[in-house]
């Protein structure tokens, strides 16, 4: 919801000063861009970075598994009046309340083409065409300022535990945030499923001064080094996947904006060109399809416990990501922030890269200073040789390129 506002004294003046003065826009300091992360995506990663209004033109705003009356949506719905759909679910800076869901207008397992996004630039690490980022900046004063890089993927692939497919959902907001100091990158958020890890700016792989991000298979969650990465959920471990894949330059296809908080989930969003749509940015519904129902075909309830489900509720968008923190972890209660200065070990890919890529890549990827083993690889190329040895595991294998493979090799995780 956006923040209040001074109200004129009569209707009159108020349109009279609209017509009157320019829309404000905000100036980003140049260091937001100069230390913006650069995100590898996974070598095997089909779905990828997506166009942020293309996913309002392939879904419907629903309320209860129903669409909207058309007289309740503005036609066409466009980034800049997403936040007029707020009023029809009664929503009131209460994310988990608010129960509008942008719904796919596809049937999802037929995997429509706009799920799977744009792949970058192999030159310039640009999703041509796709505004697939938004960078927030908070200027907290006294030199601190957090940047804030959000990125969108259409649709989030989930992970295969004991063999089923489980926590599929349309729309994906992953995001990276640089805490600076008088300008200087002093630590970095990395966020992973329900929270994520800390790490000092020095202690990151580089390209130049821009810390490299590893984007993971499917889900889309960030971290410091390829490899496999292990969580525990309930009683079974998941893992996730990254690999130096194609390279993603986030800035050259990105919203820019500073935001002022008015209160904990709350604030004002300034773009930094007139153009640039803010008010999808107060949006506080979900950016995919509610949870199918059981009773839904496409719908797989684990073990019918009720406790994991093949296709699940989509994301809030970046406003509910924690615009402004006391650290640079999330402000979640009870959960300390610990900010690592060593890069972790990880065990080696699992899978060779498995999904063709039609162009090559100028792209390598860095050494660091970070404390962890290098890879070496060009990014997006049709046949390669990948070399890993980060962590225990080492793999030295000749690359061969099937679109299905990456199927098969899902079956045998």
């Amino acid at each position: 919801m956006r923040a209040p506002v001074a109200l004129s004294l009569s209707l009159g003046a108020t349109i009279a000063s609209a017509k009157l003065q320019p829309r404000r826009i905000t100036i980003i300091p140049d260091f937001v861009t100069n230390y913006a992360p650069l995100v590898y995506l996974d070598q095997n990663d089909v779905y990828l970075p997506s166009d942020i209004q293309a996913q309002l033109n392939n879904t419907y705003p629903a309320l209860n598994y129903t669409a909207l009356p058309k007289a309740d949506v503005p036609s066409p719905l466009l980034l800049s009046d997403l936040e007029q759909l707020n009023i029809r679910g009664n929503c009131g800076q209460n994310f988990d309340a608010c129960p509008i869901y942008l719904t796919s207008k596809d049937n999802v397992t037929t995997d429509p083409p706009w799920l799977y996004g744009v792949l970058p630039d192999p030159v310039t690490g640009k999703t041509v065409g796709a505004r697939s980022c938004a960078i927030i900046v908070n200027d907290h004063g006294g030199g601190l300022v957090d940047a804030y890089y959000m990125y969108f993927y259409a649709f989030n692939y989930g992970s295969v535990v004991l063999g089923q497919l489980l926590g599929n959902h349309v729309g994906d907001w992953e995001h990276t945030m640089v805490r600076f100091k008088e300008g200087i990158p002093i630590s970095v958020w990395l966020s992973q499923h329900e929270y994520g890890q800390a790490f000092t700016y020095d202690a990151l792989l580089k390209k130049g001064p821009r810390p490299i991000i590893y984007s993971a298979f499917g889900s889309h969650a960030n971290f410091a080094v390829a490899g496999t990465h292990s969580r525990n959920v309930s009683v079974v471990t998941v893992n996730d996947y990254t690999s130096p894949g194609p390279v993603w330059d986030p800035t050259l296809s990105a919203y820019f904006y500073t935001y002022t908080p008015s209160s904990a989930t709350n604030g004002t969003f300034v773009p930094s060109d007139p153009t640039t749509p803010t008010g999808w940015l107060y949006f506080e519904g979900r950016w995919g399809d509610e949870q199918y129902l059981d009773s839904d075909p496409r719908q797989v309830n684990f073990l019918n416990a009720s406790i994991a489900w093949k296709y699940e509720t989509g994301p809030t968008g970046p406003l509910d990501k924690g615009l402004n923190r006391t650290d640079v972890c999330p402000n979640v209660s009870g959960t300390p922030c610990t900010t690592l200065s060593v890069l972790p070990i990880t065990s080696g890919s699992r899978i060779p890269a498995t999904v063709t890529r039609t162009t090559s890549s100028q792209f390598s990827v860095p050494t660091g200073t970070g404390g962890g083993n290098s890879t070496s690889r060009s990014a997006g190329s049709t046949s390669s040789t990948l070399t890993s040895t980060n962590g225990a595991g080492g793999l030295n294998v000749k690359v061969g390129f099937t679109f299905w493979g990456v199927v098969a090799a899902l079956l045998v995780w």
